[in-house]
Protein backbone atom coordinates (compact mmCIF):
# COMPACT_ATOMS: atom_id res chain seq x y z
CA UNK A 1 0.00 0.00 0.00
CA UNK A 2 0.57 3.61 -0.51
CA UNK A 3 0.93 6.68 1.29
CA UNK A 4 1.05 10.43 0.66
CA UNK A 5 0.60 13.12 2.91
CA UNK A 6 1.74 16.10 3.77
CA UNK A 7 3.35 17.39 7.19
CA UNK A 8 2.95 20.60 8.03
CA UNK A 9 6.04 21.92 11.42
CA UNK A 10 3.99 23.11 14.41
CA UNK A 11 6.90 23.52 16.38
CA UNK A 12 10.64 23.27 15.73
CA UNK A 13 13.49 24.11 18.71
CA UNK A 14 17.06 23.62 17.52
CA UNK A 15 19.86 23.60 20.19
CA UNK A 16 23.71 23.22 19.40
CA UNK A 17 25.36 20.87 21.35
CA UNK A 18 29.11 20.45 19.98
CA UNK A 19 30.44 24.07 18.31
CA UNK A 20 34.08 23.62 17.54
CA UNK A 21 36.52 26.65 15.61
CA UNK A 22 36.87 25.31 12.28
CA UNK A 23 34.51 21.75 12.93
CA UNK A 24 30.82 20.88 11.56
CA UNK A 25 28.61 22.64 13.90
CA UNK A 26 26.28 19.27 15.90
CA UNK A 27 22.57 20.12 16.74
CA UNK A 28 19.20 18.05 18.43
CA UNK A 29 16.13 19.36 17.01
CA UNK A 30 12.80 18.59 18.68
CA UNK A 31 9.63 19.09 16.12
CA UNK A 32 6.10 18.57 16.03
CA UNK A 33 4.24 18.42 13.40
CA UNK A 34 0.58 17.61 11.68
CA UNK A 35 -0.62 15.41 9.25
CA UNK A 36 -3.31 15.96 6.42
CA UNK A 37 -3.90 13.21 3.60
CA UNK A 38 -3.32 9.95 3.82
CA UNK A 39 -1.71 10.12 7.52
CA UNK A 40 -4.17 12.28 9.45
CA UNK A 41 -2.84 12.80 12.92
CA UNK A 42 0.02 14.41 14.40
CA UNK A 43 3.97 13.69 14.98
CA UNK A 44 7.05 14.33 17.54
CA UNK A 45 10.16 13.88 16.12
CA UNK A 46 13.81 14.46 17.18
CA UNK A 47 16.74 15.00 14.52
CA UNK A 48 20.46 15.20 15.43
CA UNK A 49 21.91 17.35 12.64
CA UNK A 50 25.87 17.99 11.32
CA UNK A 51 26.16 21.46 9.69
CA UNK A 52 28.93 21.65 7.71
CA UNK A 53 30.65 25.67 6.75
CA UNK A 54 28.01 26.29 3.58
CA UNK A 55 24.84 25.77 5.74
CA UNK A 56 24.08 22.55 4.20
CA UNK A 57 23.69 19.33 6.74
CA UNK A 58 23.20 15.91 7.12
CA UNK A 59 21.01 14.34 9.62
CA UNK A 60 19.59 11.24 11.62
CA UNK A 61 16.06 11.12 13.20
CA UNK A 62 13.43 9.07 15.05
CA UNK A 63 9.42 10.38 14.79
CA UNK A 64 6.63 8.85 16.23
CA UNK A 65 3.38 9.46 13.78
CA UNK A 66 -0.07 9.07 16.02
CA UNK A 67 -3.20 9.04 14.36
CA UNK A 68 -4.71 7.39 10.94
CA UNK A 69 -3.37 5.53 8.30
CA UNK A 70 -5.93 4.56 5.60
CA UNK A 71 -8.77 3.24 7.46
CA UNK A 72 -6.46 1.71 10.58
CA UNK A 73 -5.62 3.99 13.89
CA UNK A 74 -2.31 4.02 16.11
CA UNK A 75 1.04 4.92 16.04
CA UNK A 76 4.53 3.97 14.50
CA UNK A 77 7.93 4.77 14.53
CA UNK A 78 10.15 6.21 11.71
CA UNK A 79 13.86 6.61 11.30
CA UNK A 80 14.84 9.39 8.50
CA UNK A 81 18.29 9.64 7.26
CA UNK A 82 19.11 12.70 5.09
CA UNK A 83 20.23 15.87 3.73
CA UNK A 84 19.41 19.35 3.55
CA UNK A 85 21.55 21.17 0.81
CA UNK A 86 20.41 24.79 -1.44
CA UNK A 87 17.27 25.08 0.65
CA UNK A 88 16.08 21.31 -0.22
CA UNK A 89 15.71 18.63 2.95
CA UNK A 90 15.37 14.99 1.22
CA UNK A 91 15.07 12.06 3.88
CA UNK A 92 14.71 8.03 3.12
CA UNK A 93 12.88 6.77 5.67
CA UNK A 94 12.49 3.01 7.29
CA UNK A 95 9.18 2.44 9.42
CA UNK A 96 10.53 0.49 12.44
CA UNK A 97 9.45 -2.79 12.96
CA UNK A 98 7.59 -3.80 15.76
CA UNK A 99 7.02 0.10 16.87
CA UNK A 100 3.33 0.04 15.63
CA UNK A 101 0.19 0.13 17.80
CA UNK A 102 -3.26 -0.37 17.88
CA UNK A 103 -4.19 -1.52 14.07
CA UNK A 104 -1.36 -0.38 13.10
CA UNK A 105 0.16 -3.57 15.23
CA UNK A 106 2.86 -5.43 11.98
CA UNK A 107 3.01 -2.41 10.05
CA UNK A 108 6.63 -2.14 8.56
CA UNK A 109 7.55 -0.61 5.03
CA UNK A 110 10.08 1.89 3.61
CA UNK A 111 9.21 5.87 2.37
CA UNK A 112 10.35 9.15 1.63
CA UNK A 113 10.01 13.12 2.74
CA UNK A 114 10.66 16.10 0.58
CA UNK A 115 10.99 19.30 2.48
CA UNK A 116 11.82 22.63 0.75
CA UNK A 117 12.70 25.23 3.32
CA UNK A 118 9.62 26.37 4.89
CA UNK A 119 6.62 25.44 7.13
CA UNK A 120 5.83 21.63 5.21
CA UNK A 121 7.08 18.57 3.60
CA UNK A 122 5.84 15.69 1.53
CA UNK A 123 5.91 12.36 2.76
CA UNK A 124 5.76 8.96 1.12
CA UNK A 125 5.44 5.81 2.58
CA UNK A 126 4.83 2.30 0.94
CA UNK A 127 3.63 -0.02 3.75
CA UNK A 128 2.29 -3.54 4.40
CA UNK A 129 0.89 -5.09 7.57
CA UNK A 130 3.15 -8.60 8.88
Amino acid sequence: MKATAQRIYKSWKEDAYDELDGAPKLTQSRVRNTFVGDIEGESWEEYLMMYRSDDSCSFIGLERIIGKLGERSGSFVVQGIGTYENGMAHASLTIIPGSGTGDLIGIRGQGEYVAPKGQYSTVTLDYEFN
